[in-house]
């Protein structure tokens, strides 16, 4: 079994890869909307010499500024500031814990105020003790008018590529599995925090039961990373700078270490193992064919068969010969030009007219409705709860 300490070492290695997505550099402008982790993200910005901002309300101002970045007040869904005012705008644990139907509009106002979005959220547990800790906590959440709903990775996809031209996107997940008094301490947590919120007691009583049993085994939620940038925009390299300059990971078995040359005049050091290099997944497929507009290979037509022959008439009776006639030619009369100064018939148009598409397709290559789609082409649903 794992220890602690040893899980411990995976969870930085998350952090790091994380940080690393993220991309921050020294100088950059960045916005913030949440306080992940009481802000230990925003805390480390500002260590590398980020100009981060953060959107808050009255009840934060201070946490913000003790941070030593800049509050502004305001709304993820009404940022006050003009376009393209960042460099980045982040999202990190955020969407998950607030109304679904405000993701869409919040999505696209980051994409508003910043030049490329990044999106760190939960992957929706995969184990029965995870589903089931999740289904309680967010039941009671909802209970008390609060959110904490986790999504899978191509529900964030699908809202960053309605406002962003290229997503990229990385499930970052655990390789080792948490000590069994680490379960039992995450439950505890989750406990305490329920009961500050004045949950059910039922809902308490359940989970105790859950942390009990001898074969209760908690995975890890995996993170989900997204970036999304302007179409052809490359992405930015990782941060030179460590998320825990007071902690390095070790290095995986069988990795080599990297050794400075050997001189006369300096002893050998070993050199920190650099983190991994993040390695974008590769743009999914869209789900649907745009529209061309004829300026590109368009389809090959399929090869229609001959028309059948047309019917025979029947032949007509001959008439008798008469004496021959004398046929004489007429001259055509010649074809009218425009007058002086007035152009002559337009050519047609090659593919017709700019963008013109007939009515029953969608414009400029839309996405075709289907039944029952609205808004962005999908719908949210509450995940389905067992019964308690």
């Amino acid at each position: 079994m794992t220890d602690i300490s040893a899980f411990q070492n995976e969870s930085y290695r998350i952090d790091q890869q994380i940080w690393d997505t993220i991309a921050l550099g020294p100088g950059e402008r960045a916005l913030f909307v949440g306080l992940a982790n009481d802000g230990a993200w925003i805390k480390r910005a500002v260590e590398i010499g980020v100009d981060a901002t953060v959107v808050g309300d009255d009840a934060t101002i201070a946490r913000i500024e003790a941070l030593g970045a800049t509050a502004i007040r305001g709304s993820a869904t009404m940022v006050p500031a003009s376009e393209n005012a960042y460099d980045v705008a982040v999202a990190m644990h955020y969407l998950h814990e607030i109304d679904p139907g405000f993701h869409a509009h919040v999505v696209s106002e980051l994409a508003r105020v910043a030049r490329r979005v990044v999106i760190v959220e939960p992957s929706p547990p995969a184990d029965p003790l995870g589903k089931r800790i999740a289904a309680l906590y967010g039941r009671a959440k909802r209970e008390a008018g609060q959110f904490e709903t986790y999504q899978p990775i191509d529900y964030w996809r699908k809202l960053l590529s309605i406002v962003k031209a290229d997503v990229w996107q990385q499930l970052i997940t655990f390789t080792r599995i948490p000590a069994k008094a680490a379960v039992n301490e995450t439950i505890a947590l989750i406990l305490d925090a329920l009961a500050i919120e004045e949950m059910p007691e039922r809902y308490l009583d359940e989970l105790r039961a859950l942390a009990a049993r001898s074969d209760a085994q908690l995975l890890p939620l995996s993170r989900i990373v997204l970036v999304g940038t302007a179409a052809g925009e490359p992405l930015p390299k990782s941060s030179s700078e460590p998320f825990r300059p007071e902690h390095r990971p070790p290095a995986p078995a069988g990795a080599q270490v990297p050794q400075p040359a050997v001189t006369a005049s300096a002893p050998q050091q070993q050199l920190p193992p650099a983190a991994p290099p993040y390695q974008p997944a590769p743009q999914l497929a869209p789900a649907w064919t745009p529209v061309g507009f004829g300026f590109g290979a368009e389809p090959e037509a399929p090869e229609l068969p001959p028309p059948p022959p047309p019917p025979q008439a029947a032949p007509m009776p001959a008439e008798p010969l008469g004496p021959p006639r004398t046929i004489t030619p007429v001259p055509s009369a010649p074809s009218p030009m425009p007058p002086a100064g007035q152009p002559g018939a337009a050519p047609a148009v090659p593919f017709g007219t700019p963008f013109a598409l007939p009515d029953a397709d969608p414009p400029f290559g839309g996405m075709p409705p289907a039944e029952g789609r609205t808004g962005f082409g999908w719908s949210w649903e509450p995940p389905d709860d067992p019964a308690v």
